[in-house]
């Protein structure tokens, strides 16, 4: 018989040498073929009966699962349902998978029209834990409780591993609905400065929002890039270093979309904090109206101006990320300016307290069980596999000997970044049931053999964890957003239609010289959500917080998964 599937990757018809990744459960199975057992491969274990030779195989299962499509594919790779990907987990796979496409620009609107025709996916993975709410109200998918319990070894592992998953996916009814993995509690934003303006202006680093303000007054009008020309500006104001200077005095209220979180806890009830967001937009108008940021930040609404100047090192002070973008970028502007030196510095503290930028969830929703499975165990079976260490090694990494070697660290090292590109990379949504838990090695300070500019901001990262993820400098609120109650539909149209009339104000406070005054937005703001019903609101998530506070996950927890 034949003793395992082979974990190999070659597509049929495909020449070059087969690449194995052995499971203890492969290894057994090859000691029993050694000893001369017989029977079908393609049927998955057999099982003994004394006196009765064998019994029949165990029948491979069939289940159809989702998978982004998101228009990568390279042509010569074939199609995202149809691919070297695909056909390598129906060869290795417990369980025959049908690959239904969804187009990531509009996952939701097609899975509602499958679930609407009763075509939907067997297996469902999507990010959006709202939806997957949705879905579980509406009984679409499939409690996970018994049939984790009595089918599942990986997943169950990971539930005893890290518990904080199935504290986030139990439902109010006591059962788990959703599939998820732990993620690594990475700082998500950053505060970069330009130490070298630091130094050649002889500053130090701000540490109060006055000292902070003083240093982008320097950038602005001191000529830090020794240019002879005015040209250079302070800090940024749009997209993620908004977010960032709102964090600094402990507020979730954002300028770039109607999904806030402006509730805090006082004295044991959760209120509509208005006090943190009028300070953070008080600060920010002063940087405009002394024209120590860009003029045009209301128009810059993802941030891309504001990138090109600090690549163009014409930028002192900036929030951003730590994705791939923001390393090229940094390569970028040690190319344009190679005197240039970066630091991640801590949040000032302000009169609320001092906090954190965003930090990575560390519980990450991504599917769910269609409730209409017709085989559910095959399915569970499918997301075994999907969870097991061999399964995120080949689809991150591809092949060992043709796509990467390993490291003395145990981690991946490509090869040849190009054919990683194109033969592994469009594949890695396949990996939306893997392990990103602390520690991986897709954390960017564990790359093997990294550029200097790969080098440099890895050590940052390194910084900016210390700086960032504890909690004696929290992120702002109650709890991450993905922890929040789902607003019921009314509540929700209430909340958005409300806070897109408040961020209009928000931006005219900004941008409105001494024409329009902080109070001014405060009282107009607490009048619109009024108006539309907001106290509704506030009730309905102080209500959920006295319900469930010693339940819910909350932000002194987010630091258990550090």
């Amino acid at each position: 018989m034949k003793a395992q599937r082979s974990l190999s990757v070659e597509s049929k018809g495909r020449p070059g040498r087969k690449e194995y990744l052995w499971t203890a459960a492969a290894l057994a199975l090859s000691v029993m073929a050694a000893a001369g057992c017989s029977g079908n491969g393609e049927s998955g274990t057999e099982k003994a009966t004394p006196g009765a030779g064998t019994q029949a195989p165990e029948k491979r299962g069939s289940i159809s699962m989702s998978i982004y499509d998101r228009g990568n594919v390279p042509a010569e790779e074939g199609t995202i349902d149809n691919n070297r990907w695909t056909k390598w987990m129906n060869e290795n796979g417990p369980a025959d998978i049908k690959f239904v496409p969804i187009p990531r620009s509009e996952s939701l609107q097609k899975l509602n029209v499958l679930f609407a025709s009763g075509t939907a996916p067997d297996l469902i993975l999507e990010f959006d834990r709202s939806y997957l709410s949705q879905l579980y109200t509406q009984k679409q998918l499939l409690p996970l409780d018994d049939l984790i319990a009595k089918h599942s070894t990986e997943y169950k592992k990971r539930l005893e591993e890290y518990p904080l998953i199935k504290k986030a996916t139990t439902m109010p009814d006591g059962k788990m609905y959703n599939l998820a993995r732990p993620y690594n509690v990475d700082p998500q934003h950053f505060l970069y400065i330009r130490a070298d303006w630091l130094k050649k202006l002889n500053l130090q680093a701000p540490a109060t929002p006055e000292e902070l303000q003083a240093v982008a007054r320097a950038f602005t009008e001191q000529d830090p890039d020794g240019n002879g020309k005015k040209d250079t500006e302070g800090i940024g104001l749009s997209f993620v270093s908004g977010m960032v200077l709102n964090h600094m005095f402990g507020t979730g209220f954002t300028l770039n979309g109607t999904d806030q979180y402006p509730w805090v806890v006082e004295n044991g009830k959760v209120v509509h904090d208005w006090e943190r967001i009028k300070g953070a937009l008080s600060f920010q108008k002063q940087i405009y109206d002394a024209g120590y940021g860009d003029k045009d930040f209301v128009t810059d609404k993802n941030g891309q101006k504001q990138f090109q100047n600090w690549v163009s090192g014409k930028i002192g002070i900036r929030g951003g990320s730590m994705g791939g973008t923001d390393v090229k970028g940094y390569e970028t502007l040690k190319k344009n300016v190679p005197e240039a030196e970066v630091l991640v510095i801590a949040l000032p503290k302000t009169s609320f307290g001092q906090f954190s930028p965003m930090l990575n969830t560390p519980v990450q929703f991504t599917g769910g069980i269609n409730a209409a499975a017709k085989d559910p165990v095959s399915v569970m079976k499918v997301v075994d596999f999907m969870a097991s260490p061999e399964h995120e090694m080949a689809i991150t990494n591809g092949i060992e000997g043709v796509h990467y070697k390993k490291g003395a660290n145990g981690c991946a090292e490509q090869l040849d970044y190009d054919k990683y590109r194109k033969e592994v990379s469009y594949a890695l949504d396949l990996n939306m049931l893997s392990n990103f838990a602390p520690d991986g090695c897709s954390s960017l300070d564990k790359k093997l053999n990294p550029t200097a500019a790969e080098k440099e901001m890895g050590e940052l990262l390194v910084k900016a964890r210390e700086l960032y993820v504890t909690p004696e400098r929290p992120m702002p609120g109650i709890t991450m957003k993905e922890f929040l109650p789902i607003l019921p539909q009314e509540l929700d149209q209430i909340n958005s239609n409300a806070n897109k009339t408040i961020l209009d104000l928000a931006n005219k406070l900004i941008v409105s010289g001494g024409s329009y005054t902080p109070d001014q937005f405060i009282q107009e703001s607490k009048a619109v959500w009024e108006k539309a019903g907001g106290a509704r609101v506030d009730e309905y998530i102080d209500k959920w917080y006295q319900e469930n506070k010693d339940t819910a996950i909350l932000m002194k927890d987010i630091y258990q998964m550090k």
